[in-house]
């Protein structure tokens, strides 16, 4: 039998904050408005970093429409999303970059919410012992 229920994702690093459940609560009551079930997403950015040059669009009191989201340090993917991000595969990018790629193009559709309800323990990059593509000479 196929797992028919999302999944939250969390880096090793990331702390929850202490709105967690209410906003996660009130964004799926959101997704099941706007889009009749929360399952119509693909993807659920936990936390608020949207580097798009475009503004994001609120879709609720606590869902957006991001622009460009570039961190997965919490995110829910629901089965559609595993599913397409799996058939977008080989990843040959960061897997922020690919995810948040899939969004813009519209093969994947993600919502973020804010205010974020996870952050990573330490600023970007500092105190991490994971090689980022742009840490790493390239040949």
């Amino acid at each position: 039998m196929r797992n028919r229920h999302p999944l939250i994702v969390l880096e090793d690093d990331a702390v929850v904050l202490p709105q967690f459940r209410e906003v996660l609560t009130q964004a799926a009551r959101e997704l099941e408005q706007r889009e009749g079930t929360p399952q119509a997403a693909d993807v659920l950015w936990l936390c608020a970093k949207d580097r798009g040059r475009a503004r994001r669009l609120e879709a609720g009191s606590v869902l957006m429409r991001p622009a460009f989201l570039w961190t997965t340090v919490g995110y829910v993917v629901y089965p559609s999303g595993a599913r397409k991000l799996l058939s977008a595969r080989p990843v040959d990018e960061p897997v922020d970059n690919f995810m948040a790629r899939l969004v813009r193009e519209g093969s994947l559709v993600g919502y973020s919410v804010r205010p974020g309800v996870v952050r990573q323990a330490q600023t970007w990059n500092v105190g991490s012992d994971v090689p980022h593509s742009d840490d790493v000479a390239h040949d």
